[in-house]
């Protein structure tokens, strides 16, 4: 299945549980994108001590 994941926020649980998403998805072998709009596209500067946006953007890159 081919998923397209559109992210306007950089709340960080908003942000990570979308990468969530994405990561799991691309691990069961979908075909996934996702958009940063808004002031999504900042989401690599957050910095919270539960929700870890950085890590989770990083993970299964180029999957």
């Amino acid at each position: 299945m081919k998923l397209g994941i559109i992210l306007e926020t950089k709340e960080p649980e908003k942000a990570w549980n979308a990468f969530r998403f994405a990561s799991a998805a691309l691990v069961k072998g979908h075909d996934v994108k996702v958009f940063l709009m808004d002031e999504a596209v900042e989401c690599e500067n957050i910095q919270h001590p539960k929700f870890k946006v950085i890590e989770e953007m990083k993970k299964n890159r180029g999957a």
